[in-house]
């Protein structure tokens, strides 16, 4: 019976580890569970607009919106964990906008904002321990 629950909590353990390799793995068009960075960890932020239409961004807590022109990129060096980091976003038309998430190295978020027919995302959100969220 040892040996069973020795073999189990084995194998636990290493399907948490690789879920976590694959976090680490994700470069381009990540989902929001594939991200996670480390507490304490400098990141730098890129705000990319590719929506075709004049974008404002706004850092929840921190600074007044922010009118992002089309194809316009917007780079901000964060600290992770240092309170939750919040960046709301809208169009001025009012059109709907889809986020893309890219990791192209271990600190740096590329935050991709498109033009979308359904899909209404309005923020990214990193929370205190690390992991990124879409809204």
């Amino acid at each position: 019976m040892l040996k069973k629950l020795l073999f189990l909590s084995s194998a636990l353990l290493v399907a948490t580890a690789s879920t976590a390799v694959q976090a680490a793995e994700c470069v381009y068009q990540c989902g929001s569970d594939e991200i996670q960075f480390t507490p304490g960890q400098a990141v730098i932020l890129e705000v990319v607009n590719r929506t075709g239409g004049r974008v404002s961004l706004e850092r929840v807590l921190d600074f007044n919106p922010y009118g992002m022109w089309p194809d316009q990129v917007i780079t901000l060096d964060v600290q992770v964990g240092i309170g939750d980091l919040s960046l709301v976003f809208w169009e001025a038309a009012r059109r709907p906008i889809e986020v893309r998430l890219h990791r192209p190295n271990a600190n740096r978020l590329q935050i991709e904002l498109l033009p979308s027919g359904a899909v209404n995302d309005s923020a990214v959100h990193i929370v205190n321990d690390g992991r990124v969220v879409i809204y």
